[in-house]
């Protein structure tokens, strides 16, 4: 920076200026014969460093405040950003920790859909677990509701089991129905068995009388 630039603008102007060779690094604000020249004759060089070095910390922290937001939103272990903040380690942190945000973003993205609150620190993998339960626990209770699938299927195996001891009382019926018909059968039989021996032994009886009326006319 001129001589003259230093010494005409407000500390906040050549703040700005100064931002451009920061280096935190090497000490903060990088200073040439001018900048030595104008803090010497000014007496506001501190004043300078310091602004150029909150300057700094308000850009980095405002350029990447969003993505920061992200990760701590996330769990994400984000340095404090000072003066001794890096670019780089900022962007390399952002890098690293780009596909976990990714991820735990489009696992968000489903729960609120699925109408699911995740909980706050829980790792992607633990909401994916999480959303599948409250899937299943919400599809169950559905289906429990009147009309839904358990439901339905609970009514019908009830109308079943009743069709059941339906079918096994006509059964029954038919079972004790059967056995009086061949009961009765067993004695129509046993009727007419005993009605044929009985005629068989009155015809037997009838010629042995025969027989003997016979025999007695032969003595005549």
């Amino acid at each position: 920076m001129s001589l003259s630039d230093f010494l005409l603008g407000s500390t906040s102007k050549n703040a700005k200026r100064e931002l451009l060779t920061y280096d935190p690094t090497e000490g903060g604000r990088q200073k040439d014969l001018g900048d030595y020249l104008g803090d010497f004759f000014t007496g506001q060089g501190a004043a300078l460093d310091k602004a150029t070095k909150d300057l700094y910390v308000s850009t980095l922290k405002s350029d990447n405040e969003n993505a920061l937001a992200d990760r701590k939103k996330y769990g994400i272990a984000v340095p404090e950003i000072t003066g001794e903040t890096t670019k780089q380690s900022i962007a390399n942190l952002i890098k690293r920790t780009e596909e976990e945000v990714a991820l735990q973003k489009e696992v968000d993205k489903r729960s609120a859909l699925a109408g699911y609150t995740p909980e706050a620190g829980d790792t992607y993998q633990q909401k994916l677990v999480k959303l599948k339960q409250f899937k299943e626990a919400e599809a169950d209770a559905a289906a429990r509701k009147v009309g839904g699938s358990i439901e339905t299927a609970l009514y019908n195996r009830g109308l079943q089991q009743q069709q059941n001891v339906l079918n096994n009382r006509r059964l029954d019926i038919d079972s004790a129905q059967r056995q009086r018909d061949s009961a009765y059968q067993n004695r129509v039989l046993d009727m007419k068995d005993s009605r044929e021996a009985r005629n068989a032994r009155d015809k037997q009886l009838m010629m042995i009388i025969q027989g003997l009326n016979a025999f007695g006319q032969g003595f005549q």
